[in-house]
């Protein structure tokens, strides 16, 4: 099981102003998010320690700053004998067994963080649910309402996917469906968010305008050409992509999918095998 990158906070309000800059994370999954999945054992960990904010860190982001006139305590989060994170308290005035406290804790936050993870990732490609996907997308929409901050969806399924599997079967099916799900995150960055939407097509979500959205799809198309599924090596497989971006005309989730999704048949009555979005003067003209 691997983590994507997080910082997951509980979501008690820090004790001053100094740590809500610190480590107080935005409510968007993909930029650290504020998740109450934990809520219960961090505030355990606050009770028994002393800490006034508790956080669990994983896949190697740098450590937050230390606000200032606090103090941070922690321990390793190891999974099957590997580093896969931190955990963090933070405080004035820690009980005295407060580190060995922290330890303790240590393995059922790994625990719980494994269990919410395979809940939320598809079996078959790896790739979020479209419930988490669609949690993700609709946290992206409203930060996007409240701050400006750029969100592009990318929508795609594959090309003649039905034609695959009515030749080669349906294990030739998933064995392209689990290349896919392969090459894509390999290609993707960390705060990306890559989910499955049903069958063969699936959604990435990217903190980025049009302009960047439209060069990330365009490589996604590139290495799903280029991928193989290595039980069936003779089936080539492609993609046609769909982008569009957060902007004055494309402000929730419902239009921000069906805006995409035109696109992505723009793309296959082009020829398939192709992106098709716009670019981002729209995002701009709204911004200012």
């Amino acid at each position: 099981m691997s983590f994507h990158r997080q910082i997951i906070a509980d979501t008690t309000p820090p004790a001053s102003p100094d740590m809500a800059g610190a480590v107080q994370d935005r409510p968007l999954a993909m930029n650290g998010q504020v998740d109450t999945r934990f809520d219960t054992t961090f505030a355990l960990i606050r009770q028994i320690t002393g800490a006034t904010h508790v956080c669990a860190q994983f896949t190697g982001d740098a450590p937050q700053p230390v606000p200032a006139h606090q103090r941070c305590i922690e321990t390793a989060l190891n999974l099957h004998g590997q580093r896969v994170g931190t955990l963090r308290a933070f405080g004035t005035c820690f009980a005295s067994n407060a580190q060995s406290l922290l330890q303790s804790f240590a393995a059922l936050v790994v625990e719980h963080a494994t269990l919410w993870a395979e809940a939320h990732r598809d079996a078959l490609t790896g790739a979020m649910t479209r419930r988490a996907f669609a949690d993700d997308l609709t946290r992206a929409v409203s930060e996007y309402r409240r701050a400006g901050t750029d969100y592009s969806l990318i929508m795609f399924d594959l090309d003649k996917f039905k034609a695959i599997n009515d030749r080669f079967g349906h294990a030739a099916g998933d064995a392209v469906l689990r290349a896919v799900g392969r090459a894509v995150q390999q290609e993707l960055r960390l705060e990306d968010r890559f989910g499955r939407l049903g069958g063969e097509e699936f959604g990435v979500l990217v903190a980025a305008d049009a302009d960047t959205a439209l060069e990330i799809a365009e490589r996604v198309r590139a290495v799903i050409e280029q991928a193989i599924a290595p039980e069936f090596p003779q089936v080539a497989f492609t993609a046609s992509l769909g982008v569009a971006a957060c902007d004055i005309d494309c402000d929730t989730v419902d239009t921000l999918m069906a805006q995409a999704d035109a696109r992505l048949y723009a793309a296959k009555a082009s020829g398939r095998n192709a992106v098709r979005g716009t670019r981002a003067f729209k995002r701009k003209l709204h911004i200012n």
